[in-house]
């Protein structure tokens, strides 16, 4: 049992650095004002109060899986992998919803939010015109559905917590 909570606390020591390597995104592009670093809405985090034990296990899985890669990676493989690693444990906490249609709403606002971050990641290393274009895209796309998932999700997470 103690090599699981050593194992946890490091899988959530690499997590936050990696929410933090990830926040530092390209500034010679205008991204909007979306933050890189994967937040949670607090109604989302209402919504899965209770469950952090369960989405911290999940985590502490998904980080065993991912250890010892870093070193055989290009740098634009590491950067799409902390985006992949930021957005894991609040998509994960998001799900945890106990409504379906807050579930879906909290877990797909990470879940944009790494699609931005591995945008981001990608241009720092693309040298394609038509991938760059592709990345652009993507980052306003998902910058806009984002903003459409809080909305709603501030609009009826009250009323459909409470089926």
């Amino acid at each position: 049992m103690l090599v699981r909570y050593l194992v946890l606390a490091a899988t959530m020591a690499f997590a936050g650095a990696g929410a933090a390597v990830a926040a530092d995104h390209d500034h010679d592009h205008d991204h909007g004002s979306m933050q890189s670093a994967v937040r949670l809405p607090d109604a989302c985090k209402a919504a899965s109060a209770g469950k952090e034990a369960m989405v911290k296990d999940m985590q502490a899985h998904m980080s065993q899986a991912m250890q010892g890669m870093g070193s055989q990676m290009t740098e634009t493989q590491k950067g799409l992998q902390r985006a992949m690693m930021s957005m894991n444990g609040p998509m994960m906490q998001g799900m945890m919803a106990g409504d379906p249609d807050v579930a879906w709403v909290c877990a797909m606002i990470p879940h944009h939010q790494g699609a931005i971050d591995m945008a981001r990641a990608a241009l720092k290393g693309a040298d394609n015109a038509e991938s760059k274009r592709l990345a652009e895209k993507t980052i306003g796309e998902q910058e806009k559905s984002i903003q459409e998932l809080v909305a709603w999700l501030d609009k009826n997470a009250k009323k459909e917590g409470n089926r």
